[in-house]
């Protein structure tokens, strides 16, 4: 039966995949498309787009307004002050992307972001379990060499509620011909071939979403002496 857990834990999901791009500490993603595709040896790549907010600049945003509401600043300091609330954020978001980090990001007002970023990552058949925290994938090798793959989960993130944001993501994870599926808890599955397992996850998804699989052979290809991680662009 698949492994039922909380939608907070899943949100944490997220920010641990976006922290694989030094993106986590600051954004807490809000609407997202995801796609990755898992190659025969094990190898995948993801791209991400959507929306995230940065909670300190939300919060700070939303005090410069209740303050300006109040009365309590006057006009011609409202944007003084709302410009202050958003420099730390854009001075992030000129770092990720000298960096090479994202693809693109760019403010869109109130404290939020829009971004993409596209990354490759190796499964690797030496850990029987993955470990790597800058990983979007966390999997284990079973006994009868299937590779049971998810969504990695983390501490509970609280900035969602409360911020009064509300998540809604779709995934869709396509596998390269010859992986078989012996398990998953997709909401929908490929109808040909190529075709792709997809999730919509919102504020009612219960199940963080999982794959077990077999690869060719039996098991994925050895980690290379290369690096795990690397960036690439279109």
């Amino acid at each position: 039966m698949p492994l039922r857990v909380p939608l907070r834990m899943f949100v944490a999901a997220l920010i641990v995949l976006l922290s694989a791009f030094s993106l986590a500490g600051c954004w807490v993603p809000e609407t997202y498309i995801g796609r990755i595709k898992i190659e025969r040896d094990g190898s995948y790549k993801l791209y991400l787009e959507g929306t995230a907010a940065d909670p300190d600049a939300m919060r700070a945003l939303r005090s410069v307004n209740a303050e300006s509401k109040s009365g309590k600043l006057k006009p011609e300091d409202v944007k003084k002050r709302q410009g202050e609330a958003l420099e730390p954020m854009l001075k992030d978001i000129a770092k990720l992307k000298a960096e090479g980090k994202v693809e693109t990001a760019n403010s869109i007002g109130d404290g939020r972001v829009r971004f993409s970023l596209l990354g490759k990552w190796r499964m690797n058949r030496d850990r029987l379990i993955s470990s790597e925290l800058g990983e979007p994938l966390v999997y284990a090798v079973g006994q009868d060499g299937s590779v049971r793959v998810r969504v990695k989960d983390a501490a509970p993130v609280r900035e969602t509620a409360s911020l009064g944001l509300h998540l809604d993501g779709d995934l869709s994870i396509i596998l390269a011909e010859g992986i078989e599926v012996l398990e998953h808890n997709a909401q929908k599955t490929p109808q040909t071939p190529t075709g792709a397992y997809r999730w919509h996850i919102d504020g009612h998804t219960a199940q963080v979403p999982f794959m077990r699989l077999r690869f060719p052979g039996g098991a994925l290809e050895p980690q290379s002496s290369q690096t795990q991680k690397k960036l690439a662009h279109h």
